[in-house]
């Protein structure tokens, strides 16, 4: 017998059945941040994203704040595909019975899709513990950026500093009044950025999960390894915001002839891509021993 230890091994386990595609209609499937299909007059981008009390945000959270931050969530995975939102829809499964509770969350509703100039076409509900389903789709504002394409030598970046995330839920939880509390519960989907760096990118992967699991992804697909530069690194807390995620920044490589313009834009590098498959993190080039890797909701 054997058992699954793992998200990854779960959804590996169903990646024979996303791989059929008799049609052709699937121009990127299983393995990217979103999903690719054909449509008419262009590619339609899809990810789909799930969030659960306890797991993904915490038992008494603001009904409004759930709301946005379950698709802030599911929309950063449009950005790290090089896209921009369209429509989604939003499943509920809920034990609450207080009609206050479905008006914050649909204030909260209202508040991202207005934002972000999204429709909501459409969604369910049932009755159980709480939990949300968000179906995104969009467009690319260029060609689709995957995770596959990175290249030797390549220079890795981040749209922004790592661990805010971390330490608004930290504060939360000890009844902190802390700026970083909203980048938890709001985080802001990274569209400026993914649009800018949209034409000339090699790979792309948004920050959800932690950067060194989510960097490893990129360089799984490339068949490529990294070094990383601590010390280049923003972080907000501590060496452990390398791993931890809910981040939602994106993490992106490109050419070495980018760099000028990317400084230009306030962002500098954090390392570059590698020939083989580790991933190294150094300090004032000496190697740190770090052997987190990042988020996974089944452990």
């Amino acid at each position: 017998m054997s058992f699954l230890i793992s998200e990854l091994d779960i959804l590996n386990s169903f990646q024979h059945l996303v791989e059929k595609d008799d049609d052709n209609l699937v121009v990127v499937g299983s393995g990217d941040d979103a999903a690719v299909i054909k449509s008419q007059k262009k590619d339609l981008v899809h990810s789909m994203d799930i969030s659960k009390e306890g797991t993904h945000f915490p038992e008494n959270s603001n009904a409004n704040d759930i709301a946005y931050r379950s698709i802030a969530t599911a929309l950063s995975d449009l950005a790290a595909m090089g896209a921009y939102p369209s429509f989604i829809t939003v499943g509920l499964t809920s034990n609450k019975t207080n009609i206050k509770w479905y008006e914050d969350f649909t204030n909260g509703l209202e508040a991202i899709i207005n934002e972000y100039d999204i429709k909501l076409v459409g969604g369910d509900i049932t009755f159980g513990d709480l939990n949300i389903c968000i179906n995104v789709f969009g467009y690319p504002f260029m060609k689709p950026l995957l995770r596959s394409n990175a290249k030797p030598d390549d220079l890795i970046y981040i749209t922004g500093a790592l661990g805010k995330g971390r330490k608004g839920l930290i504060d939360w939880k000890n009844n902190k009044k802390s700026k970083y509390i909203e980048e938890f519960f709001r985080p802001k989907v990274r569209f400026g950025l993914s649009k800018y760096i949209a034409s000339f990118a090699s790979s792309c992967i948004d920050i959800s999960d932690g950067l060194f699991k989510d960097l490893g992804a990129i360089c799984k697909l490339s068949q490529v390894g990294a070094i990383l530069r601590y010390e280049d690194i923003p972080i907000t807390n501590d060496i452990n915001d390398l791993a931890y995620g809910d981040d939602y920044e994106l993490c992106f490589t490109c050419g070495i002839e980018c760099e000028e313009m990317l400084r230009n834009k306030g962002l500098k590098s954090i390392g570059k891509i590698t020939e083989g498959s580790n991933i190294k993190l150094t300090k004032n080039n000496k190697d740190i021993n770090f052997k987190k890797t990042g988020w996974d909701s089944f452990y």
